[in-house]
């Protein structure tokens, strides 16, 4: 993948230095005895189990202590089952139905009574990172319109209406994610103030085949398949032209979609650009060229330190690289 092989040079040489440098911390014995110890009571496969989460390597077959046999899909599925004591009380409040791919939030700080239920969300999504870390809470939605490139499951759109975002306008390619997403929000009788779309954001019009039957989670990436679905690719400008009113003048842009935000942000004019107040992106091939993008368009941005990591397709056994992080852009 050309992104992969440029990405280095869209990142600084301290950035690179720092990341190899952090991998000292993951030598601490005494934390990891205490994850294993963890573990163990857990997993009859506690070794096998922690290895292959340790370097990412999913699906991993494991049996639970009471000999039952379950597929683990991602790092919080496999954590899930150990509680509160791995993550000190991140998870309180939330609620696995395994069988069903189903999470269900509650006693969130948001004002409402009833809890949040949302499918897809063990095996997709960032639950975790979306509605305990709060990745999205710096940025100021109530009252506002949100443009969500890269909508997913609708994580992240309940997660900005519950937040008092007026309207959330959600941009998602991959026919699986999309249906998901359409559950979840009449679920949570949230269809007044979210719409997704079906659809994929990019640097000009056209068509791109989606196989239906394609789902590989949150790294779900534009991929143009040999056959399948056509589903619409759509500009920035055709987004706010369609789907914003002329007097909305103050709308937000949140993207996270695998790699679409090089096309979209770079080939962006900056009358477009300049529509969004602020701007968060979640960044995958490095940062330096939509950084001075952004700062050509008359943006103040701060980008969040990259992070090196892998990771294997599923259609491919090729590894790519890739440099993860956030720019967040506030208009001058």
């Amino acid at each position: 993948m050309e992104k992969s092989n440029q990405l280095m040079r869209n990142i600084s040489i301290c950035d690179i230095i720092l990341n190899y440098l952090s991998y000292f911390k993951h030598f601490n014995i005494f934390k990891k005895m205490k994850t294993y110890l963890i573990y163990r009571e857990v997993y009859r496969n506690s070794i096998s189990v922690l290895m292959n989460v340790s370097m990412r390597n999913f699906p991993i077959d494991a049996v639970l202590r009471n000999g039952n046999h379950i597929v683990l899909h991602n790092i919080m599925e496999a954590q899930s089952p150990c509680g509160r004591n791995i993550l000190g009380g991140r998870h309180e409040g939330i609620k696995y139905d395994i069988p069903n791919d189903k999470v269900i939030l509650s006693a969130i700080p948001f004002g409402v009574d009833d809890t949040v239920t949302i499918y897809g969300g063990i095996t997709n999504g960032d639950i975790v990172g979306i509605f305990v870390d709060k990745i999205y809470g710096q940025l100021p939605v109530k009252d506002r319109t949100v443009i969500d490139v890269g909508a997913n499951i609708a994580d992240s759109a309940i997660f900005f209406s519950l937040s008092g975002a007026k309207k959330i306008i959600g941009i998602e390619p991959v026919p699986k994610n999309y249906e998901l997403a359409q559950k979840n929000i009449k679920l949570n009788n949230l269809f007044n103030n979210i719409s997704v779309i079906l659809a994929g954001c990019y640097n000009n019009t056209g068509e791109i085949n989606i196989d239906p039957s394609y789902n590989n989670g949150a790294y779900s990436t534009l991929n143009d398949f040999e056959a399948g679905s056509k589903i619409d690719l759509i500009t920035l400008k055709d987004i706010l032209e369609e789907y914003t009113h002329p007097s909305d003048d103050y709308i937000i842009l949140k993207m996270d979609c695998e790699g679409c935000e090089y096309e979209s942000i770079l080939s962006a004019d900056k009358n477009t650009l300049q529509k969004f107040n602020h701007i968060m992106i979640e960044y995958h091939y490095g940062y330096k060229n939509l950084r001075d993008k952004l700062i050509e368009s008359g943006f103040i941005v701060s980008v969040t330190r990259p992070r090196i990591e892998y990771w294997s397709p599923e259609f491919s056994d090729q590894k790519y690289k890739f440099a993860v992080g956030n720019i967040i852009a506030k208009r001058h």
